[in-house]
């Protein structure tokens, strides 16, 4: 249930970021942190937050429905890689900035952390979601 919970707050916290664009609330709190993260980083809490309560429920309704354990943990795995890959994807970028500082190569170390480092972290989630799915189906398999 922290999945919940941790999501929610990640949801609520770019909903009130939100709140100075537009009025999409009123009364907002007069700090404007959408210049400092933008509307990308914006999107990237939202689409965290969204993946942990999709984690979450997934994990509860798996203790709530034994027979459908194969399904709900597939689904949960499924969710967790692409909790991932947003974070590779969106994630990896925004946090480049201070890295730009060095040089390796003539070019910004950010941009050759930003670029190699997705790919291999991709690669990676890659080889680990089908290891993790292969143990998922030979435990429901033993248990037919």
């Amino acid at each position: 249930m922290i999945e919940v919970g941790f999501g929610l707050l990640l949801i609520a916290a770019a909903v009130a970021i939100l709140s100075g664009v537009g009025g999409l609330l009123p009364g907002a709190s007069g700090v404007d942190l959408l210049p400092l993260l933008g509307y990308g980083g914006i999107g990237f809490l939202l689409a965290t937050g969204v993946l942990l309560v999709a984690a979450g429920l997934a994990r509860r309704a798996i203790g709530r429905q034994p027979e459908r354990r194969h399904a709900l943990r597939t689904a949960r795995l499924t969710t967790v890689a692409l909790l991932v890959a947003a974070l590779l994807a969106i994630g990896l970028p925004l946090a480049v900035g201070p890295f730009n500082l060095v040089r390796i190569g003539g070019l910004p170390f950010g941009y050759y952390l930003a670029a190699q480092g997705a790919l291999i972290g991709l690669v990676v989630l890659a080889f680990a979601w089908a290891a993790r799915q292969g143990r998922i189906d030979a435990e429901g398999a033993r248990h037919e």
